[in-house]
């Protein structure tokens, strides 16, 4: 989430510029992710707030998943 600190100096903008609670994007800081479903979201917040952010930039900006492995699998 630090390439977003440049248009959202604090969680507390990020979380009333996207209407989620403050929790919500504390708990995305803690993964260090942002879903990805709310990539539109960011790119509109982003322009309300004059900043240009493109779907491009979030996606090279995240991290890879990682595969959850089966227990038990054959």
């Amino acid at each position: 989430m630090d390439h977003l600190a440049h248009i959202w100096p604090t969680m507390a903008e990020l979380a009333v510029d996207l209407g989620v609670p403050y929790s919500t994007v504390a708990a995305w800081k803690q993964r260090g992710r942002i879903p990805a479903e709310r990539d539109a979201d960011l790119v509109r917040a982003a322009a309300a707030r004059g900043a240009a952010l493109s779907f491009e930039e979030l996606i090279k900006a995240r991290p890879p998943r990682r595969c959850a492995t089966k227990r038990g699998a054959a």
